[in-house]
């Protein structure tokens, strides 16, 4: 980490690409390198996915069930 921070101000045009889908990180030097990431996680980032987004991922199953639960309470209200 520090010789590509040391490379990025002391190089000009200095380049350097992080690839989440293939898990790289290499530079226009010859560093190349890889890393882990949560299958998950890494999901995630790639689609832009947030918590909220997760969770609208499944709206027509929750609206759905939103709906049955309104009508079932409705009847027993009456």
């Amino acid at each position: 980490m520090a010789q590509l921070l040391d490379n990025a101000t002391k190089i000009p045009n200095y380049q350097l690409t992080v690839s989440l889908e293939a898990q790289t990180v290499s530079d226009n030097q010859g560093f190349h390198a890889t890393f882990d990431v949560d299958p998950f996680r890494k999901f995630c980032l790639i689609e832009g996915l947030d918590d909220i987004g997760l969770t609208l991922r499944h709206e027509a199953a929750l609206d759905t069930y939103e709906a049955k639960h309104d009508e079932a309470t409705w009847l027993k209200a009456k």
